[in-house]
């Protein structure tokens, strides 16, 4: 049957451009939808070839595509642009060649315009990755699980909220539940099930374990579509990073006990100081509860007792510097007056707002009335207005209970004056005083600010030497009083010849009482008498012994490295919610040829001093991060924690130095934390912070060892790169007994939390420890109810065959 029309009415119906060209690239046919897009008539096309109709440039892109097929006799399709009505449209153009007799005489063109389907597909380009943009905004990802096909869809921000990179692995349920954690998976799974089964949406939070180990808290929502039959066919839902509320809640709750629980008064205020709340104490203390005075200010308390220039210098520190602190005197509700110690602090936002100011109040009456009682009696020495008995036995007894908290020593000097009787006997009291008096501005000149010179009584002088790192630095001293008196003391214009001898007793080796430390030292004086005078005498021989092991020890330690007598134990650090060793702290041991095993405590404070401890710190450094990149070669990705001393930190070098061994072994600096205690920090501020935002920068990891021992300021503290704190062991010891020190360690957390610190507890040794650590939201982990510390290949093993569990010790 014959068509009742011919093939050009068909090609002219054609939405598609069709032309032919000739070898030449001369047109020698067009349908209709081509003339239209290049506004000519057919007729007027033909014979002619693209330079005549479009841009040099697109003409030219379609001549090099022609002469490719006509050279490799191939077919091509490719997106390109063409010129309609003075417009730049996208075409998808099919060109191949025609043949007749096997030989190419032309080139056949098929176009068509699909510039719409482009600007759609950018269009949905855009809205997706506007909606991922806003989903990592918002931390909140979303998944559709396919119930017929068991497919499941999650978006990117459902991977990066797992701690995966986006399409990291197959999404799946069982995937899904891999990353719950594992006490909350049979939760998650039965609300799961049971949602569907009962045909409803569900909303649960729970936690999850992510890549690296870390717990954080999501909140997921889902709801559910059904087929006609009621079968489940598909569930759609979000999930919800919401760690950091979660987080906030906590630290808000605990936040709450500590301010109830605090044995200092609390008054907090709004930015006008309007009160807005007070705690237990500060309502015991004050008289009033908290529906007398809301909305109130202070002035509520005020005693008259303050002239206005006091207030204008309280509020002039508290503008400039946010914080002042003082004694200031205040009137209870039945119109006592009281004195009390006075902290206020004030508290801006994020945007430099002021919005709160908190003050923290410490009723000292009590105290007052006894130092007023005490400053009646005569604490001072008449002659040299030096401190006399009474003031040296308080003085001591004040500060035992600080040493008790830190390993520094405190030394008792028992001083004798040789030939004082001989002096007044020969040359009067008169004579005599005066030489008491140049005496004790002679030994004065040799003492630090600190430390403290007292007189007994005749010429009996005692000295209190604080913080005392070694028994050496103790010597020296010693030294140095005796040394002046090799020179005549010069009484109106008459030289007069004397000597010292010198009994000395050691806080706490010698005595932990006053009794105790006073008899030693005089004891080991009337030795130095009985041996000669002019000299000074350890209370016991073992005191001098550790000076003779102290200079073999220094001698010998120069030199230990090379003999290979260092090596280094490790002590793991367990995360108590993932029950998983996540690092652990390189400790180094000394096992000298002859005395043995020497500990850290009796080798470090001496390299510090003789400067031996860089090369030490080095040695262990190395051989630390080479331990730790064998063990993550080996599969198990721990955190090593280093010791660095202040001398290490002002050494200019160390951070190259510790950099280029990093680099050397090839450990990524993430998998480093150098542990710097608090005191060692609190020496000099600003240059500890400029060192450990130098090696912070560098991707070193930092902690705050012995947290709580110093005295951090919160100003420096919040500067500190370091995102570790470590609670000092002296608290944890009686953390389940004693309720001050569970005080303590709830603060510390809680402030730690509040600047977006980690928290480390070290020193846990029992079940009850861990209990109550767990209790305040501490879960990582160090001390000897996982393990002692041990040599790398017992902690290979006991990293092997760790189960989460521990013994008390």
């Amino acid at each position: 049957m014959k068509l009742p029309f011919n093939s050009r009415i068909i090609l002219d119906a054609l939405e598609q451009s069709i032309f032919i060209k000739d070898v030449n690239h001369l047109f020698l046919f067009v349908n209709k939808s081509y003339a239209d897009l290049i506004g000519a008539k057919d007729s007027e096309i033909i014979a002619k070839s693209d330079f005549d109709f479009f841009p040099k440039e697109i003409a030219q892109k379609y001549r090099d595509d022609e002469i490719f097929v006509l050279e490799s006799k191939d077919t091509i399709d490719v997106e390109e642009n063409i010129v309609s009505n003075g417009q730049i449209k996208i075409i998808r153009t099919i060109k191949k060649p025609l043949y007749i007799d096997g030989e190419v005489v032309a080139i056949l063109g098929i176009f068509w315009d699909i510039t719409k389907e482009k600007e759609e597909k950018l269009y949905f380009k855009k809205l997706q990755s506007g909606l991922n943009h806003a989903q990592a905004l918002a931390h909140i990802g979303h998944w559709e699980l396919d119930l017929t096909s068991n497919a499941l869809f999650w978006s990117d921000e459902v991977y990066r909220i797992f701690g995966l990179e986006p399409q990291e692995l197959s999404a799946t349920y069982e995937a899904f539940l891999n990353h719950v954690h594992p006490e909350d998976i049979e939760m998650v799974n039965n609300i799961y099930i049971s949602s569907i089964k009962e045909k409803h949406g569900y909303y649960v939070e729970h936690r999850i374990v992510r890549k690296n180990g870390e717990v954080r808290f999501v909140e997921e929502r889902c709801e559910h579509e059904f087929d006609e039959n009621g079968n489940p066919v598909r569930s759609i839902g979000t999930v919800h990073d919401v760690t950091r509320r979660k987080n906030a809640e906590n630290e808000l709750v605990l936040a709450s006990a500590v301010f109830e629980k605090m044995n200092d008064g609390v008054l907090i205020t709004d930015a006008s100081q309007q009160i807005i709340t007070i705690n237990s104490a500060y309502s015991e203390m004050s008289g009033y509860n908290i529906e007398e005075i809301r909305g109130k200010t202070p002035n509520t308390f005020s005693s008259g007792w303050h002239d206005k220039s006091f207030y204008q210098n309280l509020w002039g520190d508290l503008n400039q510097s946010g914080q002042w602190s003082g004694e200031i005197i205040d009137r209870r509700k039945n119109g006592e007056l009281y004195t009390a110690e006075l902290s206020i602090i004030a508290l801006h936002n994020k945007d430099g707002k002021l919005t709160n100011y908190i003050s923290i109040v410490n009723d000292i009456s009590e105290k007052k009335k006894k130092e007023s009682l005490i400053h009646n009696l005569a604490y001072f020495d008449a002659l040299t207005n030096l401190p006399n008995r009474v003031l040296f036995q308080e003085r001591v007894l004040n500060k035992i209970p600080a040493l008790q908290r830190n390993t520094k020593k405190m030394a008792l000097f028992f001083i004798d004056m040789d030939n004082f009787k001989n002096i007044n006997d020969t040359f009067g009291h008169f004579t005599g005083d005066k030489f008491l008096i140049e005496v004790a501005n002679s030994i004065r000149a040799t003492l630090r600010e600190e430390d403290t010179l007292a007189r007994l009584g005749g010429d009996e002088f005692t000295v209190i030497l604080e913080d005392a790192e070694s028994v050496l630095e103790i010597a020296v001293v010693a030294e140095k009083i005796i040394e002046r008196f090799k020179a005549p003391v010069i009484i109106e214009g008459r030289e007069f010849y004397t000597g010292a001898s010198i009994g000395i007793s050691i806080y706490p080796d010698d005595g932990t009482t006053y009794e105790q430390l006073v008899k030693a030292a005089d004891t080991a004086m009337y030795q130095v008498k009985d041996s000669g005078k002019n000299s000074y005498q350890f209370y016991t021989q073992s005191m001098n012994e550790k000076i003779t092991e102290r200079s073999l020890i220094e001698n010998d330690l120069r030199s230990a490295i090379n003999r290979s007598e260092l090596f280094l134990e490790y002590q793991p650090k367990v995360n108590l919610e993932t029950k998983r060793v996540y690092g652990m702290e390189a400790l180094v041991r000394w096992n000298h040829p002859d005395i043995g095993l020497i500990r850290p405590d009796k080798f470090i404070g001496i390299s510090e001093e003789t400067g031996q401890i860089s090369q030490i710190g080095l040695w262990v450094a190395r051989q630390a991060i080479s331990d730790t990149k064998a063990l993550y070669d080996e599969g198990n990705s721990l955190i090593v924690s280093i010791n660095v001393s202040s001398k290490q930190l002002n050494d200019d070098s160390f951070i190259n130095d510790i950099c280029a061994i990093a680099d050397e072994i090839g450990l990524d600096k993430s998998y480093i934390e150098l542990e710097i205690t608090e005191s060692h920090l609190m020496m000099d501020v600003k240059k500890a912070l400029s060192i450990l935002n130098a090696l912070s920068e560098k991707g070193f990891k930092l902690s705050i060892d012995d947290f709580g021992t110093g005295y951090s300021s919160l100003s420096y503290l919040k500067k500190l790169p370091a995102k570790t704190i470590k609670i000092d062991r002296s608290f944890v010891l009686d953390i389940d007994r004693d309720e001050d020190d569970r005080s303590i360690v709830a603060a510390i957390i809680a402030m730690a939390r509040s600047l977006g610190k980690d928290i480390v507890a070290e020193g846990s040794e029992t079940k009850e420890h861990i209990d109550a650590l767990k209790f305040l939201h501490c879960y990582k982990i160090q001390g000897y109810y996982f393990s002692r510390p041990l040599g790398i290949e017992k902690f290979r093993e006991f990293i092997r065959d760790f189960k989460g569990e521990g013994k008390s010790v």
